[in-house]
Order: structure tokens, then sequence, then C-alpha cells
């Protein structure tokens, strides 16, 4: 609308070596081979790959402007290091229409931190994708990036699971109960909760809670995998603001498998714009300010 440019707050973008010798490095890391490991019979939903000019291209064809990159779930410092530094060749050659998140496992203590502070140095405007199962929201380490990121102005994305439903790969099924008292241990904290924050905007209904969600987004990472579409999106408006949500597609996670297996931004893009009924003032918050404000 008027010519405004729609931001994805929620992209994998990887290094080609990665996905060109899967093989490789699914051996390296088993639970990133678990992950994205093609299904065997064509159908149904995978993981697609896409470079940073390769993601940069579908977002041009779907008339997305920029994108955040988010990290991935290494259990291997190695490969955190390699694909924090893509991404950082990423946002120096696409400067204006790519910004980074620091792909950290709050695991590697020390070594998360350092990387934390390396990424920082190199212009990444967050932390995340952190999980799924790769912490523990008490643990020793996992409250050191917590500090580290308040340290530094740093968003957080979580990876968040939804308690109920099927089974897929990926399904995090770490409780989510722990965030409201860590929004009080740390109040300048600044998270993002992917995927609709597994349900949490439900609960920010409840007084007690409502106040300490202030500095809390969600995105709709996979939201056509996981909810129905419009509804979800139209019941957190609702409930949570429409200054609050961010839009994000979880590309290239191929959203709709049972009508097209190329990797594309359009399909969700559409539905959205056609079937959501949404104010020109809640299309821009949600499909890209939001975002800007929240992660300057």
């Amino acid at each position: 609308m008027n010519g405004f440019q729609i931001w994805d707050s929620h992209v994998h973008i990887f290094p080609p070596e990665i996905y060109e010798h899967w093989e490789t490095y699914a051996a390296r890391d088993p639970y990133f081979g678990m992950l994205t490991k093609k299904s065997e019979n064509g159908t149904g939903t995978e993981e697609a790959w896409a470079n940073a000019e390769e993601a940069l291209h579908c977002a041009e064809l779907a008339g997305v402007y920029g994108l955040v990159m988010q990290g991935w779930y290494w259990n291997d410092i190695g490969l955190m290091h390699l694909h924090n530094d893509y991404m950082a060749q990423a946002i120096k050659n696409h400067p204006q229409r790519l910004k980074a998140f620091a792909s950290i496992n709050p695991m590697f203590g020390k070594d998360a931190i350092s990387e934390i502070e390396r990424c920082v140095s190199l212009g990444f405007r967050g932390i995340g994708e952190l999980g799924p199962g790769g912490y523990d929201f008490q643990s020793p380490q996992f409250l050191d990036v917590l500090e580290c990121a308040v340290h530094y102005h740093l968003p957080v994305c979580i990876h968040c699971g939804e308690p109920v439903g099927h089974a897929y790969p990926g399904k995090d099924t770490t409780s989510l109960a722990p965030i409201p008292q860590l929004l009080k241990t740390y109040p300048n904290l600044k998270l993002i909760l992917a995927h609709m924050g597994g349900g949490l905007p439900f609960y920010e209904m409840n007084p007690r809670y409502k106040e300490l969600f202030q500095n809390v987004r969600y995105d709709t990472a996979a939201n056509p995998l996981l909810y129905d579409i419009i509804k979800s999106i139209k019941a957190v408006i609702s409930m949570v603001g429409p200054n609050r949500l961010l839009y994000g597609s979880d590309f290239p996670l191929l959203l709709y498998p049972c009508v097209k297996r190329e990797m594309d931004f359009s399909l969700f893009i559409h539905d959205i714009n056609q079937n959501a009924n949404l104010s020109e003032q809640e299309w821009t918050q949600f499909m890209g300010k939001n975002l800007l404000e929240f992660i300057m």
C-alpha cells in the first residue's frame, strides 16, 4: 500500500556449501540432519534451501523488500561460526535489504557470549532463532545470553512450540511457563516469540501478565502449517494489538506443500492481503513497521 516496503522478520539462509554437501553437515550435526532431511516420497512439508541471492530474488518476485536472516540451532561451534560468517558477508553485500540475527546455542557457554559480541561488531541486529530443545529457560548459560542481549540492546528470537497438536520434526515441547518470570527479571529484555508464541498471546489477556509483555513481539513464521492463517492473525491482533505482531514466513520452508513445491514468499503474502481485511495502518505495522521499530 502506497509504496510501503514489506519486511520478512524470519527467514533462514544458508551458505551454499551446507546444502550442496548436506550429508557431510548432517553427519557433523545430527540434529540438523534430522530437522532438514528431505521426505522420501516427495510430498508433505520439507525444508527448501536458499542462499542470500536466491532469497532476495524470490523476495523481489513477491514484492518483499527486506529480510531478517535468523540463525540455526547448531550443536557444532564451527558450524555456528560458519553460518554467522556467511550472514555477515551477506549484510555487507546487501546492507539495505538484509539484516541478521546471530546464530547462537546458549549451551556453548562462554563461546556463545563471545560469538554474540563478535556478531555485534559485524552489525547484527539480534540473537536467534534459539531452539528448539537447545536450552533450558532457567539454565545459567541461557540467562547469560539474555543478559548479554540486554547489555547490547538486542532482541532475542525464541522458537516456541504449541503445547498440543500433532508431532512433526522440530516441534519443541519445552514449557513456556518460565517466560513471565524472565520478563520480570529482565524488564528491558526484548523478545520475539516465533510461531505465534506457541499460544502465549491468549495468556496476555490475564491482567496479571499483560504489562509484562510490552517488550514482546510475536511472529507468524510457519503459520500456514500450524493454524488457520487468517483467523489466527486477526485473533492475535485483537488480543495484543496491531503493533506487536510481525510478519515472518520461515522461508524457505514450504508453507503450502500441497500447492507449491518451490520456495516462495508470494502465496502467504497474497493470502494475508486478500483475506485478512487489514486496515492500511494494520498492514503497514504488521508487514514491516513493527519489525523495523523493534530492532533499531
